[in-house]
């Protein structure tokens, strides 16, 4: 299972990782651009510079012939280019939507500290306690014509233990601190509350596109945009259908994530404060620890180095 971690709920009792729609508008921008990008070189870009050959021409062809003789084969060029790009644009946008129906948030219940889990196309969870949560940070290294390139994968386990199996959740990163981070902020949450851990994906839609343009003309009038600044803006929507992209966003966020089903409802409802449960002794000095050490300036990495290097001292 691969997940993008964004955090889409967040409340005093539970914290639910899951995909959101976040950049689904600028997916779809970027698709719509490149069909577009490719019928105003075929149809205009082409021809113009066909046409500026005519200065100068030996056979002494005019602008006008040169740039008709390229127009129409480019332009039925570009019908064919487009479909094929639009047909691409499609699939991936609605391939990425669909993948994600397969799968459920993955609720982290602070309260009852457990971790609730539904495998890919199944309706019967998973519940994980937290202080049995593995989770890694792997790294891949392959050599390329251009260099070593390294890949970064933040991991969890959940051991199903009906079904004698272990699921994993795998998500690619850019660095080994984007997976620290990713993993600190659910620890966080788990251990201070949602008060301490980052707020919610955002989510787009046409409001997104109105408030844009709000700030795109605020920033207009107070000086901090150029009048060639604000009109590359309308003209990058402009050719890429306006408010199409972020309706394209809304309706992901409709259909791009299972709810979870009704058979953990009163797992996830909120505990009396007496009847939470409490972190075991040995966590809480592990914390203390490690809290101590960010107090003195030292980091995730560098606290643990530091740790394995005083164990492999000590097994000498």
């Amino acid at each position: 299972m691969d997940l993008d971690g964004s955090f889409i709920e967040i409340n005093e009792s539970y914290l639910d990782i899951g995909s959101s729609n976040f950049n689904k508008a600028f997916q779809t921008q970027a698709m719509i651009g490149l069909v577009m990008a490719f019928i105003i070189t075929c149809v205009v870009i082409g021809p113009l510079i066909i046409g500026l050959t005519a200065f100068g021409d030996p056979y002494g062809r005019s602008f006008s012939d040169n740039f008709l003789e390229f127009f129409f084969p480019g332009l039925e060029f570009a019908m064919w280019g487009a479909l094929g790009f639009s047909a691409m644009g499609i699939y991936v946008i609605l391939s990425s939507t669909f993948n994600k129906t397969r799968s459920r948030p993955i609720r982290f219940h602070r309260q009852r500290r457990e971790v609730c889990f539904f495998p890919n196309g199944s309706d019967e969870q998973v519940i994980q306690p937290w202080e049995e949560m593995v989770s890694w940070l792997s790294v891949s290294t392959g050599v390329t014509g251009v260099g070593v390139m390294s890949n970064y994968t933040f991991g969890m386990a959940f051991d199903d233990q009906k079904r004698n199996k272990v699921h994993f959740v795998n998500q690619q990163v850019m660095t080994p601190t984007h997976a620290l981070s990713k993993w600190e902020a659910i620890r966080i949450y788990m251990e201070k509350g949602p008060k301490f851990c980052p707020g919610k994906a955002p989510y787009e839609g046409r409001h997104t596109f109105d408030q844009q343009r709000e700030t795109i003309s605020q920033e207009y009038r107070e000086g901090d945009r150029s009048a060639l600044g604000v009109g590359w803006w309308y003209f990058s929507h402009l050719i890429t259908l306006w408010r199409f992209p972020y309706w394209v966003a809304e309706w992901d966020h409709r259909y791009s994530m299972k709810s979870l089903p009704k058979s953990i409802a009163e797992w996830s409802k909120s505990l009396p404060p007496e009847q939470w449960a409490k972190p075991s002794q040995a966590l809480k000095e592990q914390s203390a620890k490690i809290e101590k050490a960010f107090a003195q300036g030292q980091d995730f990495m560098t606290y643990f180095k530091a740790n394995l290097n005083e164990n492999k001292t000590d097994n000498r």
